[in-house]
């Protein structure tokens, strides 16, 4: 059973994959794909801070909002954690 913060992280990871977000590409719409019970929650805004921590993502300020996208360094710590927890599960 995954917990309510991996479950968060894996959400936003395979979207950012799937999505190929990678480097300069980057996208606003990172917490839009989340249910509407973890948008806007505390514990969703600490698993966004955690993940730039870990410089698995990178924030861009772009036209007044934070646009996110993957770190392209990072891409082997990504994609394993991806394909264990993403890849073959519905999110």
């Amino acid at each position: 059973m995954i917990n309510l913060e991996e479950e968060i992280k894996a959400r936003i990871i395979n979207k950012l994959v799937r999505w190929k977000k990678w480097g300069a590409s980057h996208t606003e719409n990172i917490i839009k794909g989340l249910p509407s019970h973890l948008k806007g929650e505390k514990i969703t805004k600490q698993v966004l801070k955690q993940l730039i921590r870990d410089e698995w993502i990178i924030p861009a300020i772009k036209t007044g909002e934070i646009h996110y996208s993957l770190n392209p360094r990072k891409a082997d710590k990504i994609l394993g954690f991806y394909k264990e927890h993403c890849k073959n599960q519905r999110l």
